[in-house]
């Protein structure tokens, strides 16, 4: 590494790269934070077998720039709101395994009715590229909790969606201000009794002390 590049003491590096080591971070996913720091090196692995297998390992860490090891810091370690897709798309991969799904951070989708929506997270199988999950979040600017109008305008994004991605089996919504409703579930359940949703599983999330939790009813 040049000295232009070395942003940390050896010592405090390596105490970041010992606590992101506890996090299972998909391969892809360091990859995409590698490629918007500029950091090349760990594009080698993509020729590996298996390149999109999990990984927890010190190894991958180790092929990283400094600035690569300081915005994972922030994404993980300190949990800043601008990077929340990338820890969305580590909890996606708990569900969707990174051998089997691609996921892509700020995807594109067009519905039945030809409108494009754009979602944090995008799942898609590596073998047929069919999208199968998705990720949103609440990222309002003052940060609000979601309200119900907020949920009936995604479901009726999700309904659209449904109409030209038949695969689609899974939606993640979550909130890290909490929701107005104290049973913001029943939203869900009045669209899927109308059928427009298909069989989507549909999970309302809130993140709570760097954890993700299914909200459940407080009725």
């Amino acid at each position: 590494m040049h000295a232009a590049e070395q942003l940390l003491p050896a010592k405090k590096r390596q105490e970041i790269e010992s606590h992101l080591s506890n996090y299972w971070i998909p391969l892809q996913v360091l990859q995409a934070v590698a490629e918007s720091c500029g950091c090349r090196a760990i594009s080698e692995v993509t020729r590996m077998k298996g390149s999109g297998r999990n990984t927890n390992s010190l190894p991958l860490l180790a092929m990283l720039d400094d600035k690569s090891i300081l915005l994972l810091q922030q994404i993980f370690l300190e949990c800043h709101d601008s990077f929340s897709n990338f820890r969305l798309a580590v909890f996606l991969s708990s569900k969707w395994s990174s051998m089997q799904y691609k996921f892509v951070m700020g995807g594109s989708i067009r519905g039945g009715s030809s409108q494009v929506y754009t979602f944090d997270v995008c799942v898609h199988d590596r073998e047929t590229g069919e999208l199968v999950a998705l990720g949103m979040q609440n990222n309002d600017a003052g940060q609000k909790a979601s309200d119900n109008e907020s949920l009936r305008r995604l479901l009726r994004t999700i309904a659209d969606l449904h109409a030209a991605n038949p695969r689609l089996q899974a939606v993640y919504y979550a909130s890290s201000y909490g929701y107005k409703d104290k049973d913001p579930s029943h939203i869900v359940k009045q669209m899927q009794a109308k059928g427009d949703c298909g069989d989507i599983d549909i999970k309302l999330l809130e993140y709570r002390q760097t954890v993700y939790f299914e909200n459940k009813s407080k009725a």
